[in-house]
């Protein structure tokens, strides 16, 4: 399979709006950006960082919503099986070309271990922000 045209992906991931669903309350990532609302959200679940994967869209091709539903049961599935603290999310892109999708926020996974789980799901990326740090793009294997 051909790799992803990154010229296009990284524009479209650092304007894209990583929201986590957490009750009641939102908080909201902004790649390349300190996000104090992450950082509250963080202090509030006594965790050191948060990364945001979907499953939805493997490899950026746009699936059915019935293949994105069960790949976000799959992914459920598995943080729940490796008993990881995590909530809903979204990634709301900045233009209407794409769509919203869903996904989770997931405290306390280290990077490498996210990057992988993110490329068994078929995905290029995750956003991850550690407390005081601005929120990042980190590519699988399948994106480079």
């Amino acid at each position: 399979m051909s790799k992803p045209d990154l010229t296009k992906l990284v524009p479209a991931y650092n304007s894209t709006a990583y929201v986590v669903l957490d009750g009641k309350r939102t908080a909201t990532a902004t790649v390349l950006s300190l996000n104090p609302e992450i950082d509250a959200l963080l202090e509030r679940r006594g965790a050191a960082e948060i990364v945001f994967v979907t499953a939805w869209n493997p490899r950026s091709q746009q699936a059915s919503p019935a293949e994105n539903d069960a790949a976000t049961v799959r992914l459920k599935d598995i943080l729940e099986e490796e008993d990881l603290d995590y909530v809903p999310a979204e990634m709301r892109p900045a233009t209407k070309d794409w769509p919203v999708e869903k996904g989770f926020a997931i405290f306390d996974l280290a990077p490498f271990d996210a990057l992988q789980l993110a490329e068994m799901l078929g995905q290029f990326a995750i956003v991850w922000q550690g407390q005081g740090q601005p929120a990042q793009v980190l590519y699988t294997p399948l994106a480079v």
